[in-house]
């Protein structure tokens, strides 16, 4: 997908150009292509771009991820409901910039740590996955059972289980491997297993699935 940074020209970083070399660098609305499709737009947001312009990217067909000079769990449940697809902050590293591109290309989302708990419940609305079933399935996988009262780690390996408690109480992929002992490439094949078994989109998503049985 094409990537779009528009921001404001005193707001910028070279950290966009470095994750993402073919990336276009935009500091107007009027320079974005017509069609939006296929496009992941950065933006960041301020006085110049808000909430508005992010809804109406989206409702183009982009996939938006808002930027910001500091990180606020309000602002960021704000660009989760207009249709943002992450929210982070606008001088992340290279290595991240790149990961929140790959997940939010495949219909993920993605929060840092730190917001990711404090939204857990506040973005329970916006993505309505607290009841597991609700989520289509996955391959030939078996419905979770409905009661509300079973627990879905059960669906899980005890290494899966690990894993995703692990991805609930925010560690990182790294920082999980090095609690369990394991490699960062065994945590993420855990983690997809886990992500199919219990039918969910992204590591949010299984934090809001999880949480409620902690």
């Amino acid at each position: 997908m094409q990537s779009l940074f528009i921001s404001p020209p005193h707001i910028q970083s070279p950290r966009w150009f470095e994750a993402f070399p073919l990336a276009l660098m935009l500091n107007d609305e009027r320079e974005l292509p017509a069609n939006l499709t296929d496009s992941l737009v950065w933006v960041v947001l301020g006085d110049e771009f808000t909430f508005t312009h992010v809804a109406k990217w989206v409702a183009a067909g982009a996939l938006v991820i808002a930027l910001t000079a500091v990180e606020d769990s309000r602002q960021a449940k704000q660009a989760l409901e207009v249709g943002a697809n992450g929210y982070l902050h606008y001088l992340a590293a290279v290595s991240v910039l790149q990961q929140v591109g790959q997940v939010v290309e495949v219909g993920g989302l993605w929060l840092g740590v730190d917001l990711m708990r404090q939204l857990v419940f506040a973005t329970a609305q916006i993505l309505d996955p607290l009841s597991i079933h609700s989520s289509p399935p996955i391959h030939s996988n078996p419905p979770i059972h409905s009661s509300p009262q079973k627990n879905p780690l059960r669906l899980l390996s005890a290494r899966e289980q690990d894993v995703a408690k692990a991805v609930v109480s925010g560690k990182s992929n790294k920082e999980v491997a090095k609690q369990l002992d394991i490699t960062e490439r065994t945590v993420k094949a855990h983690l997809s297993a886990a992500f199919e078994k219990l039918g969910v989109r992204d590591r949010l998503h299984l934090v809001l699935v999880l949480s409620r049985h902690q």
